[in-house]
């Protein structure tokens, strides 16, 4: 029977939900022509980190949708500009700890967000084939009961609780099909705190639910059919024991390089002097709200946001309420994470972020001068930089977004 103290922790993740927004989609492959500064043939691999788009599944990049990630090849050349171990502290799904792993380099990410470090660190996760084989079987004996469990559901007519092994968050009902909810429920028991199966399970809560996507909060009306939430989750188990096959072979055997995965505020990194590059694309101002599109699985794999929600850099919901000084709190906010990354750059070691202008309600928000600005203050001498214009969907005229590469002195 489910405790009090579940049923306390499901009743208090509700209220949350009413803050999820419909949020501004990344911006799309048409794009104009590049304004290149600097060292030219840094610049020309900055423009084609920007250009990259075309779709990529190597390796796990195609495992876990995550909002805005940058793209692999983005990543790979981005890398190609610096050396030694990376550091990425916006590390979302885990794109350029992937890269640099495949690169033959170690690297640590860091990611305020609890779903983040849950995603980033089952993409790269060094697996022997004995753990892929136990996920394989966990997921078909999790897939088992599950599948029972919506076909039950169903037979019973709707929404029943009695059938709930824990706890559901009265919110969720209203985003998935009643049997839905059971095969999620008993998945999420079968599953208990193994890492990639929960992983693996949180891959698919957004695609079974009613919400139209990773980026939308709006509701469909596209039913499920009862017992394929539980095809999907073992499909998924098996494509993502077959990706992390083939991470392991890219890798090879020994014990480097190795990718380690951090939830900690970019704005208050503890490294010092230890890594050769940063490579990282911090959230664009006023674009994104990323912990609430999140709330879904937030509340199925009981993860605790903290001050997550609030402390959001740039999030958009901030520009909504007080613009100016959403921008004044964006360009702490900047400082403060630059200072972080640059003080934990090995002497002569390099930065490359890539970042785009942010647009509210029809204004356009610099953020290229900020960085800029943080940048410099910290000692570093901007290398080379590539700005594209690029088409939003969201607002329908163009943006520009840019990449840039600074490299900290000798001493």
């Amino acid at each position: 029977m489910p405790s009090r103290r579940s049923e306390r922790r499901a009743r208090a993740t509700a209220p949350e939900w009413a803050e999820a927004t419909q949020l501004r989609q990344s911006l799309t492959a048409r794009a104009g022509q590049a304004l290149r500064e600097g060292d030219d043939a840094a610049a020309k691999v900055l423009e084609s980190a920007l250009r990259t788009r075309e779709r990529v599944e190597r390796t796990t990049h195609g495992f876990h949708a995550y909002p805005a990630a940058l793209h692999p090849d983005g990543a790979a050349a981005l890398l190609t500009l610096g050396s030694g171990p990376v550091l990425d502290p916006f590390c979302g799904g885990g794109t350029v700890l992937v890269e640099a792993l495949l690169a033959g380099r170690s690297g640590l990410g860091c990611d305020i967000n609890p779903v983040a470090a849950l995603v980033a660190r089952a993409r790269t996760t060094r697996t022997t084939e004995a753990e892929r084989t136990a996920l394989r079987g966990l997921a078909r004996r999790a897939a088992d009961v599950a599948r029972r469990a919506g076909l039950n559901n169903a037979d019973s007519g709707g929404r029943n609780t009695s059938m709930l092994q824990a706890p559901v968050a009265d919110v969720l009902w209203d985003w998935y099909d009643p049997w839905v909810v059971c095969e999620l429920d008993a998945l999420r028991h079968a599953v208990g705190n193994d890492p990639l199966g929960r992983a693996v399970f949180s891959s698919i809560l957004v695609k079974v639910s009613r919400r139209e996507s990773e980026t939308a909060n709006h509701r469909t009306e596209e039913a499920r059919p009862p017992s394929t939430t539980a095809t999907l989750f073992h499909k998924r188990a098996r494509e993502f024991a077959r990706q992390l096959e083939e991470l392991a072979a890219a890798i090879g055997e020994g014990p480097e390089p190795r990718a380690r995965v951090h939830r900690e505020d970019a704005r208050e990194l503890r490294e010092r002097g230890e890594f050769g590059m940063v490579v990282t694309s911090p959230p664009y101002p006023g674009v994104y709200d990323y912990l609430p599109l999140q709330q879904l699985r937030i509340a199925w794999l009981g993860l605790e946001p903290g001050e997550s929600l609030r402390d959001e850099i740039g999030s958009r919901r901030s520009f909504k309420s007080d613009r100016t000084e959403a921008v004044a709190a964006w360009k702490r906010d900047t400082a403060r994470w630059v200072r972080a990354a640059c003080r934990a750059l090995v002497p002569g070691g390099r930065l490359a972020v890539v970042i785009g202008d942010g647009l509210v309600a029809g204004r356009p928000v610099d953020a290229l001068g900020p960085l800029g600005e943080a940048a410099r203050a910290e000692g570093m001498e901007r290398v080379a930089r590539t700005t594209v214009e690029r088409w939003d969907e969201g607002v329908e005229r163009m943006r520009p977004e840019h990449a840039v590469l600074y490299e900290r002195g000798s001493k």
